[in-house]
């Protein structure tokens, strides 16, 4: 059973962070992404991006730089505090890849989930949640697709 941040009596929160900023591996991450973002072509409107494993906010607080509106968990208490406190204007909070995050935010045109996997204790669980916070449906000209390392998957 999971209630928060423990799962099964297991705390799952254990990366921690000095403060709210990047670190050097966005330095290389960012780019990537955004490349990816912008490749989607979405309409201001359905600029929408859920982020599993949102730490402290920094990635989130770029995003919105570019025009994102951003949703976000992470398990990390350390995490969410420092992104509530650096930004406060940012929808994160404590949540994990083994919540009903689609049943609690929606569906979204867009999900990121970046240096997560490895830190996961079930990745097929991990992956049906992203799965299933992916928008599926709507019109024609926005079909759902996944994109990992730079390749892109659609499904009809």
């Amino acid at each position: 059973m999971n209630k928060g941040n423990v799962m099964d009596g297991m705390e799952i929160s254990g990366y921690r962070y000095a403060d709210a900023g990047l670190n050097h591996s966005h330095d290389y991450l960012l780019p990537a992404v955004f490349r990816l973002l912008d490749g989607l072509n979405l309409p201001a409107d359905r600029r929408r991006l859920f982020e599993l494993g949102c730490g402290n906010g920094s990635v989130a607080h770029q995003l919105t730089l570019r025009g994102w509106q951003v949703t976000g968990v992470d398990p990390s208490a350390e995490g969410i505090g420092a992104a509530n406190a650096a930004y406060p204007e940012l929808a994160l909070c404590s949540g994990s890849a083994y919540d009903d995050l689609a049943g609690r935010y929606g569906r979204f045109p867009a999900v990121l989930s970046l240096e997560v996997v490895e830190h996961v204790y079930f990745p097929r669980q991990y992956a049906a949640t992203l799965f299933s916070l992916v928008e599926g449906g709507g019109p024609p000209s926005f079909p759902p697709r996944i994109m990992a390392t730079g390749r892109t998957w659609h499904w009809h």
